[in-house]
């Protein structure tokens, strides 16, 4: 009877243990379903943008960094559509269209990366289900100075061009989550984990080799000549010889890496130092005489009558004049067709393509930055006719601006082909190194007395021949003019031209290498001692002034 009065207690203390124990596991374990209907009405969870590394110019002068920016979003579920006309000019028209109307869900994105102006004035609206977040923006401080080197990064600071793009591996940093929570009045807060410190810094580095006082000279000026020309396009590198250090690069048309409104063009986009293959005309001619100096086709001896033009195979190649006597020097300085034609009568084409390949030719030079072009070189088998000769004046052969710089500096330096780069050393988050730039010479590609031969005449069509309009009183310039033809379907397109300077100074010991390219001109003059030389010769003189 005892054990029959007890049953009934137990029976009750197992059903109380058993209520307690589903109690306890639906608290601390619900469903999946009310777990995920619970977390949809107090908190989301987001993923915004953390800082990028800086970039900086070989001073420390900053170029690209990332700043504080709020973005904005609503709770549908608190919004009134009403309101939306409020914020009319201050967030993006389509989301100013989704905002008009009823909504489902708790969250919508309507702006990314609000400057502090236009956030200022949407958060002292104090619109009812209207919250913002902090994230960075990346910002670059010279605005379009070195934009086509900088690149720019997309909306979630992932790099699509130049340097953002190439060591975005260094100066990304991936999102960080945000878990964005109702507080007991019903406002949205930041709720960091733990220990994790919202837009951690990011200390990674990439500092380049640009030096930012030239490079703002030679934009200004490149700028100037192409305007003064109506050109279609235009580059500008400036080198140090001896190393291969880029000191500046500069690229018309450009845009502003902080307005994406300016990316449209997309020949804007286009960094012609890099990824614009052009006939060099006679700017090619000092490095073709190199070789032929080098090879005993022709020597300091060697002399022939121009007459102004000359026959080879089916074409005849013409000068501005009839220079009369002339050796390789004087071919040089008053950039002879003729001269340079007949000296290559009986040049070896698989020799000279050889030669041509060995100075870089052909092939990208390596610098750090994406988007360089191989140009164009047509293999020896097919130099057949008239070929050897047009390429000897630099037609029938397309190069980058940065392919004909770093070859005449090989002559600036005494006839070492260095690899460009323009990168000082790279960074990662807490200090350690990742990548240093160093000179690195490539190869000898002409004889130290073949280059101080090429100086000299290079001297000479500065002080007396067509590169006059580029002297700098007081500086020791040497240099080379040239103009060139523009190809199309079925030949040269009539009056396209490619104008440019390429020089060195001072040039018994070359500090500095520049070359100037001018595509297009459509006003005034199309000569490149007419209209790349001038521009050549401001720019030393504004460089010699900060000196």
């Amino acid at each position: 009877m005892k054990g029959l009065r007890k049953s009934p207690w137990l029976l009750l203390a197992v059903f109380i243990m058993v209520l307690l124990f589903r109690l306890y596991t639906r608290h601390l374990d619900p469903d999946p379903r009310i777990r995920s209907q619970a977390g949809s009405q107090y908190w989301a969870r987001l993923k915004v943008a953390a800082p990028r590394g800086f970039i900086r110019d070989r001073n420390g002068i900053a170029l690209a960094i990332s700043t504080p920016a709020l973005s904005f979003f609503i709770d549908p579920t608190l919004w009134d559509p009403g309101n939306a006309p409020l914020l009319q000019d201050l967030i993006p028209r389509e989301r100013l269209e989704r905002i008009s109307t009823k909504m489902e869900g708790r969250y919508f994105p309507i702006a990314r990366k609000v400057d502090p102006p236009v956030s200022e004035r949407i958060i002292n609206l104090k619109l009812p289900g209207l919250f913002w977040v902090k994230e960075t923006k990346r910002i670059y401080p010279q605005g379009n100075t070195l934009c086509h080197v900088l690149g720019f990064c997309s909306i979630d600071d992932t790099g699509l061009a130049g340097t953002e793009l190439f060591w975005d591996r260094v100066l990304f940093a991936p999102p960080e989550g945000r878990i964005i929570a109702k507080d007991a009045k019903g406002h949205f807060v930041d709720v960091a984990l733990p220990g994790h410190t919202l837009t951690a810094d990011n200390d990674s580095l990439v500092q380049l080799t640009i030096d930012s006082r030239l490079q703002h000279i030679l934009e200004q000026r490149l700028k100037e000549g192409m305007d003064s020309h109506k050109a279609e396009w235009a580059a500008a590198i400036l080198v140090e010889p001896s190393t291969g250090m880029i000191l500046g690069m500069a690229s018309l048309p450009d845009f502003n890496p902080n307005v994406r409104t300016t990316f449209a063009d997309k020949e804007s986009l286009r960094n012609n130092a890099l990824s614009r293959v052009f006939e060099p005309g006679s700017t090619f001619k000092p490095i073709i005489m190199s070789n032929l100096l080098d090879n005993g086709e022709v020597s300091l001896d060697s002399t022939i009558n121009c007459q102004g033009k000359i026959r080879v195979a089916d074409v005849t190649i013409h000068d501005i004049k009839a220079h009369g006597k002339v050796n390789p020097i004087s071919i040089i300085a008053d950039s002879c067709n003729v001269g340079m034609v007949n000296g290559v009568k009986h040049s070896e084409p698989f020799r000279t393509y050889s030669f041509l390949k060995r100075c870089g030719f052909g092939d990208p030079s390596g610098i750090e930055l994406p988007g360089e072009e191989s140009g164009l070189i047509m293999p020896p088998s097919q130099w057949r006719g008239s070929v050897p000769a047009t390429i000897a004046i630099g037609q029938g052969i397309g190069v980058t601006p940065l392919q004909l710089a770093m070859a005449t500096a090989s002559i600036a330096n005494g006839g070492t082909l260095m690899k460009p780069f323009i990168v000082s050393e790279i960074r990662r988050k807490g200090g350690k190194l990742e990548y240093q730039g160093k000179p690195f010479a490539v190869g000898e590609v002409m004889s130290a007395r073949t280059s101080q031969l090429m100086r000299e005449a290079m001297r000479q069509a500065v002080e007396k021949g067509t590169g006059r309009t580029a002297a700098v009183p007081g500086v020791k310039v040497a240099g080379k003019t040239g103009t060139a033809q523009v190809p199309g379907a079925g030949g040269y397109l009539k009056g396209d031209y490619t104008p440019s300077f390429v020089g060195f100074w001072p040039c018994d010991d070359p500090k500095y290498l520049l070359l100037v390219v001018i595509g297009n001109p459509r006003e005034g003059d199309f000569l490149g001692g007419k209209v790349a030389a001038p521009v050549f010769r401001s720019i030393v003189q504004d460089m010699e002034l900060i000196s």
